[in-house]
């Protein structure tokens, strides 16, 4: 293995945070630690090297160590040598997102790096927020950078091949971070555009809900490739009306995330827009799925910030109103194939 240089502690022990904390341990040489709300989930993953709740069957590292003792946990990153790079991921869902940069509050966090691994939009205090940013009016004056792309937590846990960006407004740390994070089955790019990055984080989830209606309703590929190119599209006019590179959004963090989302099997949230389209209620589609989909708590606050700035988001507002139970699943469809030609 190679020589240690960086501690990592992923806050999170769902399937991703698991997943890329397992990965990392393995393969990248760094010390990682996991931290759990859940003592019993923790003790269960040191015991037995599984997380029975979100990735049962699937063996974890040797080298990872879970907890649920925040302050031991980040005592035990403050201390390591100096000379090692220190990163917090945080791997909670959008909707918890705040109040763990809250709960941080009361440490002392200095010259640590922020790392996002969040795919979403936080509603806080009124206002639609990105991970990043949320971090930033927490922590004004730590670094703070993002992993994204097309990477489900089941193919990274069983250790397959992945490809992902890292993402920081200063290019010079996305750099130092992807040498550090970077392993043989694990290519990490370095990119400086974090919003072009957290907007395809968020849209292709609202974007997976469409595309699973459509093969829920045997649309057929040649509607399911409209409707992700157009999607693509929408995830683009929002993101250049926010900031966004438009070279952003044909990278990993962009296509990759989105083509992946929109069309693999383990996609929770196009599970949803599949199971939605077979006449499933949302509640009991969300009961059973056991795990957060990203995209029905996102699309309206995406939609929110379409109409702010005069984007227009025409899928995702018919997810919206399709979850808000406005339409079925084949109105809203028909929605959309009917609007009047337009240029591309």
């Amino acid at each position: 293995m190679a020589e240690r240089k960086a501690a990592l502690l992923v806050l999170g022990a769902g399937a991703w945070g698991t997943a890329i904390g397992s990965r990392l341990a393995s393969d990248s040489g760094a010390n990682v630690k996991l931290w759990s709300r859940s003592e019993e989930l923790a003790k269960f993953i040191n015991k037995s090297r599984v997380n029975q709740d979100y990735l049962p069957e699937i063996q974890l590292s040797e080298n990872l160590t879970a907890s649920s003792n925040l302050a031991g946990l980040i005592s035990w990153l403050k201390n390591e040598p100096e000379d090692t790079i220190k990163c917090l991921l945080l791997a909670t869902p959008s909707k918890a997102f705040y109040q763990i940069c809250s709960k941080l509050q009361q440490f002392n966090l200095q010259n640590l790096i922020f790392v996002s691994l969040c795919k979403g939009v936080v509603f806080f205090e009124g206002k639609n927020y990105f991970p990043s940013e949320i971090i930033k009016r927490y922590f004004p004056k730590n670094d703070v950078c993002i992993l994204s792309g097309p990477s489900f937590a089941n193919e990274v846990a069983r250790g397959l091949p992945f490809a992902i960006s890292c993402s920081s407004d200063d290019i010079n740390m996305a750099r130092k971070l992807s040498i550090v994070l970077n392993s043989e089955g694990m290519r990490v790019y370095a990119i400086s555009d974090n919003i072009g990055v957290e907007v395809s984080g968020a849209m292709k989830n609202v974007l997976a809900i469409a595309s699973g209606v459509s093969d829920g309703l045997d649309l057929g590929l040649n509607a399911r490739a409209s409707l992700i190119t157009r999607g693509m599209a929408e995830t683009v006019r929002l993101g250049v009306a926010l900031g966004a590179e438009k070279d952003t959004f044909l990278g990993l963090a962009g296509a990759g995330d989105l083509f992946l989302t929109t069309t693999g099997e383990l996609s929770r949230n196009r599970k949803v827009g599949k199971e939605i389209a077979a006449g499933g209620s949302l509640e009991e589609i969300l009961l059973n799925l056991g795990q957060v989909a990203e995209g029905v708590s996102n699309a309206p606050k995406l939609l929110s910030l379409g109409r702010a700035l005069k984007v227009s988001l025409p899928i995702t507002r018919e997810v919206c109103l399709l979850l808000d139970k406005k339409k079925d699943a084949r109105e809203a469809l028909n929605s959309l194939l009917k609007r009047e030609p337009s240029d591309e």
